[in-house]
């Protein structure tokens, strides 16, 4: 299926992957296609368009070529009963398109059902969608083609709809009570648009009901100038209603009763609706509100207790102000990172301690933590009683049995009552099946099946998936037999157990059986997997790996995943049967010898690309398999495979220090390194570089030490000048840490000789960068400038993003602190926007440091003291610090705030800062580095 997008840069997308679409002319053909689909676009027209007033001779021929590649392009994902997109029709041609299929046409529907849900007072809904609605955009509409004459209009319709649905959201927002957040917003939108006197309306408003009258009255004096001055125009009646409201404070102003926004919890959305258990959710809602801070849901796999507990979450979000977290322990198998799992979701990923944890639950404030699939990790239950120290924190477990710890109050979910049951299965069928309906007898089947599956989701649904093709009634008889088949079964399972697997073994039986092999080797993927990697790992026997994939997903044993590429994945009861099938297979052992295999080699191969142009990819696609390359390593360690442990951990050091797993790579490779004390002297050399790096991470400069010196000997040994030069610029950077900058010059010299030699142009980029910062910390800002010049040049020319974004942030404080303000703005910008594509954290965090230092250099010591929280954050969430280094420019910048504001006042907006997420920081920033000027500040 075809997906077109002109929100943002011309796209089209093919079962979610992007085509490649050429170059810049036939973007334009395709565009021009676009804003007439399903019209009939004359040839005389698309050459005017294409080649302006003075057309070549040859623009017929030329734009029939054109039309014949974007055929090529957009007719071969095609399937058979597709009809073709681009079509040839006197006097020109013509784009055939389904409405949905553009998301613009998405836009305006979304728009129309926030107007709706709006006009029957419920702003809550009406932001929600609304919020979806603007989440399409991308950019400005048809961003990369937008000079094309005859889009002019479509684009300027798009973009004053986009500009209303924000404005109606505010108002939703302004209506729910959130106008302290919205101030900043509405400012920096003002700016942008100064004679929308709505906006103008909506910030006073914000302001006033934030107790910053005199900011609402100077609000509409900036109004009035902006509308006399540029357009000749006074306020209108709006605007001067309003100014005589603030400045009599009428009553009918004053805020509403502050609701939770549903963009405030932070939990996972659903496609489907959620059917039925209100007296259950006002028991859970009850417990909470009485006390029970450790409340745990349990009930079988498949009983329903993830949607439950998420809905029930949702419920008692206003209890908490919105503040509620969600932490998925699905995939994770290992107890000690349950922690560092939990911190992540509450954004100070990698603090995997558990009294760094505690602590700061202790002073977050009031929050509903719903961790869910607690069953993967019981061993790790004692943790909870131990944040439970936080005294306004409450926590919503799901887990198939109790934790048995104190102060735990369990809820078993019982099965659904018949008649949720049915409206649950009508819901389903209906989805596989428009023309679905209980018509006559059939509700009686239905309540007889929903009976018989003993009132479990999951059951229901999977047996509602056969409905396109079977009534209710032969569901029935088909599955009646195998029920008291089962029920002849093991007396000491679970009645509604065998009621589960009933249904999976009725699911699995419909498979052929190359199929269910695949369906069982599937089992081994954790988090799911990509196509590529299920190819690569199951085998069934005859036919494509693939066609068996596309079955399994079709019977909704798995499901497809929404990622960057291809996935699937499947329910984890699902999974658990699945795996069983494979032990009966006697097949598991050599099935996940095949899944390590394939993801060491996947971990080696990004790293051997990880320095190159494609860096942030392959950083991302390690991530997507995060799951997988964990339980690859466990089996490695499990097996006894201890030299394949050694090169997976070595394959992902890079990858753990740049998206700021440090703690997990650490442990790993410290593990790994104690198994293999005879490993080949060249492996072991680079773990113990990849060790000590992501010890100096975490400041723990010793250990790094005790990393680094036995590397440089053995790289010594070998006489590999590559492993030479990276150990000798880390040692370098140990020295530059202690402040001896002799030391740290001479290391970093002989690293570029050793690179030099061995042609390791990456590590010789690297070492001219320090060389700089050598200079920088010494205060020769000139040296400074020039050697990190050099390094930014050099890795530019090479493409190498990671060393780039390094380089220009350092570049750029040296800059700022000489003086070249605009150009270290310039540089900023472009660090922030590559380590934000990396994910490279602590390079942010850096990056908020030095926009501090910009921020106070422009006398707005209040967003210094913001970014300066927001920095401390960002290292606090993967558990880094700020590297001395770094520490003279940063206490330079902080004494300058200091001098220009109150400490109470530093104090706040350095909380401020700290509360930001990292992409709300990341996005305030950028603004500020990218629109010259300051960020608004409330």
């Amino acid at each position: 299926m075809l997906e077109f997008s002109v929100l943002g840069p011309l796209e089209v997308r093919a079962d979610g992957q992007p085509l490649a679409l050429g170059g810049a002319k036939r973007r334009a053909l395709l565009a021009l296609l676009l804003v007439r689909a399903n019209e009939v676009v004359s040839t005389d027209r698309l050459i005017d368009e294409l080649w302006g007033e003075n057309p070549p001779e040859t623009a017929p021929n030329t734009l029939q070529a054109h039309v014949s590649q974007l055929r090529r392009v957009l007719h071969g994902p095609l399937g058979e009963d597709d009809e073709p997109v681009v079509l040839t029709e006197p006097p020109g041609y013509v784009l055939r398109a389904r409405p949905e299929s553009l998301d613009a046409y998405r836009f305006e529907q979304l728009v129309s059902a926030a107007d709706g849900a709006r006009a029957r007072g419920a702003p809550a809904e009406s932001s929600t969608l609304l919020a979806e609605a603007l989440g399409l955009w991308r950019g400005g509409a048809l961003a990369d083609v937008a000079d094309l004459g005859s889009a002019q209009p479509e684009i300027a319709r798009l973009e004053e709809l986009r500009r209303r649905a924000l404005e109606d959201m505010i108002d939703c927002e302004l209506e729910l009570g959130h106008h302290l957040e919205l101030v900043p917003e509405i400012e920096a939108l003002v700016g942008q648009h100064p004679h929308s006197e709505r906006l103008r309306t909506q910030l006073m408003l914000a302001l006033y009901r934030s107790g910053r009258q005199a900011d609402a009255l100077d609000a509409y004096q900036d109004a009035r100038r902006a509308l006399t001055d540029d357009l000749g125009l006074e306020p209108g009646p709006e605007l001067r209603e309003l100014h005589q409201a603030i400045l009599h404070h009428d009553a009918s102003l004053l805020a509403p009763e502050r609701s939770a926004s549903p963009t405030e919890a932070k939990l996972p959305s659903f496609l489907t609706v959620f059917v039925g258990r209100e007296s259950e959710l006002e028991e859970v809602a009850a417990l909470v509100r009485d006390g029970a801070r450790l409340l745990t849901v349990t009930g079988l796999g498949g009983m329903g207790k993830t949607r439950f507990a998420v809905e029930a979450a949702r419920n008692l979000a206003g209890d908490f102000d919105g503040n509620v977290a969600y932490v998925q322990l699905a995939s994770i198998a290992d107890p000690e990172l349950v922690a560092a799992t939990i911190a992540q979701a509450l954004g100070e990923s990698g603090v995997a301690a558990e009294d760094a944890l505690a602590q700061h639950l202790r002073s977050r404030g009031r929050l509903l933590l719903l961790v869910d699939n607690f069953e993967q990790v019981l061993d790790a239950a004692p943790l909870l009683p131990r944040l439970l120290e936080a005294p306004d924190l409450s926590v919503l477990v799901t887990s198939r049995a109790p934790l048995r710890v104190s102060g735990e109050h369990e809820y078993p979910l019982p099965p659904l009552q018949v008649d949720e049951a049915v409206t649950l299965f009508a819901d389903r069928a209906l989805g596989v099946n428009p023309h679905f309906t209980l018509g006559d007898g059939e509700t009686d089947a239905v309540e007889e099946l929903c009976a018989r599956l003993e009132g479990l989701p999951l059951a229901i649904e999977l047996a509602a998936a056969r409905s396109k093709l079977l009534t209710p009634t032969a569901l029935l008889g088909r599955l009646a037999g195998r029920l008291d088949l089962l029920a002849e079964g093991p007396r000491d399972a679970p009645a509604r157990h065998r009621g589960l697997r009933t249904t999976l073994d009725w699911s699995y039986e419909l498979l052929t059986p190359s199929r269910q092999r695949v369906f069982a080797q599937l089992a081994v993927f954790v988090g799911g997997c990509s196509l590529e990697a299920a190819e690569a790992v199951c085998d069934s026997g005859a036919g494509s790996v693939l066609d068996d994939v596309a079955g399994i997903v079709e019977e909704s044993l798995a499901r497809r995943e929404r990622a960057p590429s291809p996935r699937v994945s499947m329910l984890e009861t699902v999974r658990e049967y699945a795996l069983e099938h494979l032990r009966a297979l006697a097949e598991e052992e050599d099935v996940r010898l095949r899944h390590g295999t394939y993801f060491l080699q996947f971990a080696e191969l990004a790293e051997a690309e990880s320095t190159g142009p494609d860096q942030a990819e392959w950083f991302e696609q390690l991530e997507w398999e995060h799951d997988n390359l964990r339980s690859a390593l466990l089996f490695f360690h499990e097996r006894g495979e201890a030299v394949l442990e050694l090169r997976l951990c070595v394959a992902l050091w890079r990858f753990w220090q740049t998206h700021g797993h440090l703690d997990e790579g650490r442990r790993a490779l410290e593990r790994a390194l104690a198994e293999n004390p005879d490993a080949e002297p060249l492996l072991r050399a680079r773990a113990l570089n990849g060790a000590g790096v992501l010890a100096g991470e975490q400041g723990d400069f010793e250990a790094a030490a005790g990393f680094f010196e036995p590397s440089l000997e053995l790289a010594r040994m070998l006489g590999d000048h590559v492993r030479i030069a990276g150990a000798l610029a880390n040692l370098g950077n140990l020295a530059l840490f202690s402040g001896n900058f002799a030391r740290a010059r001479l290391l970093y010299e002989e690293s570029i000789e050793e690179a030099t030699l061995g042609g390791a142009s990456g590590t010789e980029r690297i070492a001219r960068e320090n060389l700089g910062l050598v200079a920088l910390d010494e205060g020769d800002l000139e040296r400074a400038i020039a050697l990190l010049e050099e390094s930014a040049a050099l890795a530019a020319q090479d493409r190498d993003e990671r060393t780039r974004a390094s380089s220009t942030r350092a570049l750029a404080a040296a800059l700022l602190e000489n003086g070249d303000v605009e150009r270290a703005r310039g540089l900023l910008g472009e660090s922030l926007t590559l380590a934000h594509r990396l994910g490279e954290v602590n390079g942010i965090a850096y990056c908020f440091d030095t926009i501090a230092g910009l921020a106070v250099t422009e006398r707005d010591p209040e967003e210094a003291a913001l970014f300066f929280g927001a920095a401390d954050l960002a290292r606090a969430s993967i558990g880094a610090l700020r590297p001395p280094d770094q520490q003279p420019l940063y206490e330079r910048w902080l004494a300058r705030t200091l001098s220009q504001l109150d400490a109470a006042v530093y104090a706040a907006r350095y909380e401020d800062g700290r509360l930001l997420e990292l992409d709300q920081a990341y996005q305030r920033a950028l603004e500020l580095v990218s629109a010259g000027r300051r960020v608004a500040t409330e």
